[in-house]
């Protein structure tokens, strides 16, 4: 136990449970579904599919780039240009997914700046769709 109590007080652990305690458990998961939430509308909003629509994980959600467009030049087009970080697909679904992640200490408005370079890089890639209608999706959710 002292050595336990030790490794709390001199970590970054110890700040973490801090602030989830001040949180609250129930207002960090409610935060994380609703950044799922208006990821998961904003894709739809301008045509995009999801990968697994019939059970959403808050975690992460993973999107089907447009036919035509491989999902690594929108991962790829986030880090180079936008300085953002977020997934491709593995295996078979390599180029045909991306996938944006929700945990952590991101917030709505997070979500906001990752989808609307997602937008620019998609209208960058040729992908035709009202350019801002996603970000609007969000923005009706908070």
């Amino acid at each position: 136990a002292d050595q336990m109590n030790l490794f709390l007080e001199h970590t970054g652990l110890k700040k973490v449970i801090e602030m989830l305690k001040a949180e609250g458990l129930e207002n960090v998961f409610a935060r994380h579904q609703q950044m799922a939430q208006s990821i998961r509308d904003a894709a739809q909003a301008i045509g995009l599919k999801l990968l697994s629509p019939e059970a959403p994980s808050n975690a992460c959600t993973a999107i089907y780039a447009p036919d035509g467009i491989d999902s690594g030049k929108i991962v790829k087009g986030l880090r180079d240009n936008f300085n953002m970080t977020i997934a491709g697909g593995q295996d078979d679904f390599k180029g045909k997914i991306f996938r944006i992640g929700h945990l952590g200490y991101y917030d709505i408005f997070d979500m906001i700046t990752v989808w609307a370079a997602v937008e620019k890089q998609l209208t960058t890639l040729g992908y035709k769709f009202e350019l801002g209608k996603g970000v609007a999706a969000i923005i009706r959710n908070i």
